[in-house]
């Protein structure tokens, strides 16, 4: 106990107990999505508990001692490890500034306390802890992009069901409606794309996250010069490189192969390097002695497939590499199953 806490009278030693736990209750039920606005969360900092009716305080107390103090310890113990009073009104101030947070997992950790990691549910530990009017939700780009694959496929899969139905009629009368078709081709094409460039985003991002967490938790002065660059400069690292160096570098073993690899840079990355470059110039010897042009117009619905295909097979393979757990990231699951339903037969 403070001195200043010391000196308080017994009911200002109560309103202080009451916003004390209103404060931790709220904090914890707005990470549980319970909380639907700003007012009611503002509301333990903006009352003044000490002007309440003394009968009030009394039962205020009384329910703080019997019920309110076990569920809120109950919510943080089952969540967090060690998470004291303090840091549970600090966490309620720092969201109360900003009407929410975003914070690095490793910075809200020294910040407040540890998350337990059957909370986290497998997700990397690079994420961004995010507490909104939404909920705790945990953000990192692996899951963000696997999503805007999951959207593409469903834009592409519904417009090529639409612009079916026009693949019956004579060339004479579907020019007569291309108003009607056309922009379901323009969504097709543009899903295409989208796929193939969201497939080696993927890959990329999860490298990376999978380098960042082995720099995080490893001597880099155990390395090389050479593969520490290559860990921790990947900006200028290829995709091939990290792709066929990273896995080896982080199981600290020679000779690792990846299923996937070589389609995956082979027969799907000339697609992708016709996407992000572009370019009419005719040099073949250069890029792999294929034109990126012809690359661009050839994109299509099987390209793309076959895209997502092999990027799950690569990402697959590597969680399995490094020791993760299960067959595959949670954030992959909905692609799989996605593939498993209508990879195979949509077309």
């Amino acid at each position: 106990m403070t001195p200043a806490h010391s000196r308080l009278t017994g009911r200002d030693k109560e309103a202080l107990a009451i916003q004390i736990a209103d404060k931790a209750s709220v904090v914890g039920r707005l990470m549980l999505g319970e909380i639907d606005n700003w007012e009611v969360y503002l509301k333990p900092a903006t009352t003044d508990y000490a002007s309440l009716p003394r009968r009030q305080l009394k039962a205020g107390n009384a329910d703080v001692r019997k019920r309110l103090k076990k569920e809120i310890d109950a919510f943080y113990s089952h969540n967090f490890v060690g998470l004291s009073n303090e840091a549970i009104l600090t966490l309620y101030d720092d969201v109360y500034s900003s009407r929410g947070l975003e914070l690095p997992l490793t910075e809200f950790e020294k910040r407040y306390s540890k998350i337990k990691r059957s909370v986290l549910k497998g997700n990397p530990t690079h994420l961004t802890v995010s507490i909104t009017l939404w909920g705790l939700k945990f953000l990192f780009p692996e899951d963000i992009l696997s999503k805007d694959i999951q959207a593409a496929l469903g834009i592409l899969i519904e417009s090529k069901g639409i612009a079916k139905a026009y693949q019956s009629e004579q060339h004479s009368s579907v020019k007569n409606k291309t108003e009607e078709f056309l922009p379901h081709i323009r969504r097709i094409e543009f899903a295409q794309r989208a796929i193939v460039l969201s497939c080696f985003n993927l890959v990329e991002s999860y490298l990376n996250g999978l380098a960042w967490d082995y720099c995080q938790s490893n001597d880099l002065s155990l390395l090389s010069n050479r593969k520490a660059k290559l860990l921790t400069d990947s900006s200028t690292a290829s995709i091939r490189d990290k792709l066929l160096k990273y896995p080896a570098i982080i199981v600290g073993r020679e000779g690792i192969s990846v299923d996937g690899a070589t389609e995956f840079l082979d027969i799907i990355k000339p697609f992708r390097d016709s996407l992000v470059h572009p370019s009419p110039f005719s040099a073949p010897e250069k890029f792999g002695g294929y034109q990126k042009l012809k690359k661009l117009y050839e994109l299509d619905y099987h390209v793309a497939i076959m895209a997502v295909a092999s990027a799950v097979l690569v990402i697959k393979s590597i969680y399995s590499i490094v020791g993760g757990t299960g067959e595959s990231p949670i954030w992959l699951l909905e692609i799989e199953n996605w593939l498993s339903e209508n990879g195979a037969k949509s077309s």
